[in-house]
């Protein structure tokens, strides 16, 4: 089995993701589906002998992760585990951003990458684009800004050299030990803007919210379907009253919400985006424990850049029209 063969013919028909499954032909994710690629089976030699070229055998693990380049352009995100069928590992092929169709929302990414501090979220479920979302609003301050970036990622996905901007890219388990310790450490390195890669647990969420009120712009990522559910599981990281006086906190930072879904249509895949901006009337609905009502404001904003889900979806199906 000949993986790099494998590769070269996901990237050529523009899959999203690799499976290789001891004993089945390799899958590539087209769109919604999987579909089988050559005539060769895999073998658990044959994704053993690859894992040992990038440096990552599983030397008794049960699962590996990391990030790799193919081809000079392209990184690949790579998570192997083993399972009953034996060795199964998952290749996420990240294209380079200018091979990339515009965002239809570039003004607003743009706007954000121009904030002086605050907080923004990208929500969205695994496969959304909310790694694409981010390293474009970074990819504009690093070419106009002349700030200090810091990210902390799991693993580093794109790997972009400072232009205007100084980056420093720090890789989980490498280079910090927990998404918390961090962002602590990188505040005592001078940043003006932070990528926290995932809001996994209430220190990290804290850090991140600490980090926003002192004056730096944070981005970060959180695993919800929507802006409203983004709220409450960050408010339901916390219990009594410190959940009130996180929603006091997370009202007064937060800049914006971006909740992405990946839809394949008659034209292909497109990303439909649900946006909150931060207005008056949305921190004190944080603030009084009313998320459910965020869907009104984002209705009712669309003046201020802001839509709900269901009209990301409506403006597409017009734009086909």
């Amino acid at each position: 089995m000949d993986i790099a063969a494998v590769l070269a013919a996901a990237v050529q028909s523009q899959a999203s993701d690799i499976h290789l499954q001891e004993g089945r032909l390799p899958l590539l994710r087209l769109g919604a589906e999987l579909f089988p690629w050559g005539n060769h089976r895999v073998g658990g030699e044959d994704i053993s002998a690859w894992l040992q070229a990038l440096g990552q055998p599983f030397d008794g693990r049960p699962y590996v992760s990391t990030a790799f380049s193919w081809d000079g352009r392209v990184r690949c995100r790579l998570h192997g585990s083993r399972e009953q069928a034996g060795v199964h590992v998952v290749v996420r092929i990240l294209y380079p951003l200018d091979t990339l169709p515009p965002d239809g929302d570039e003004l607003l990414l743009r706007r954000l990458s121009g904030l002086d501090d605050g907080l923004v979220l990208v929500c969205g479920p695994t496969g959304s684009g909310k790694t694409t979302a981010l390293w474009r609003i970074l990819c504009w301050a690093n070419a106009n800004r002349r700030c200090h970036i810091i990210t902390l990622e799991d693993p580093i996905e794109y790997v972009v050299p400072g232009e205007l901007a100084l980056i420093s890219q720090r890789e989980y388990g490498i280079h910090f030990q927990s998404f918390a310790e961090g962002v602590r450490e990188a505040l005592r390195q001078d940043p003006d803007i932070l990528l926290v890669g995932e809001m996994r647990d209430r220190e990290t969420m804290d850090a991140a919210l600490t980090a926003a009120e002192t004056g730096h712009l944070v981005f970060a990522t959180l695993h919800t379907r929507s802006a409203a559910q983004a709220v409450s599981r960050m408010a339901g990281a916390y219990a009594g009253a410190e959940q009130e006086e996180m929603r006091c906190r997370l009202a007064m930072v937060l800049q914006g919400i971006l909740a992405q879904r990946r839809r394949d249509g008659a034209d292909g895949a497109y990303i439909a985006r649900e946006i909150l901006l931060h207005t008056p009337a949305v921190a004190q609905l944080i603030r009084s424990g009313r998320e459910h009502q965020l869907a009104t404001v984002m209705q009712t904003g669309a003046a201020l850049g802001m839509r709900t889900m269901e009209q990301a979806l409506q403006r597409h199906r017009r734009n086909l029209i």
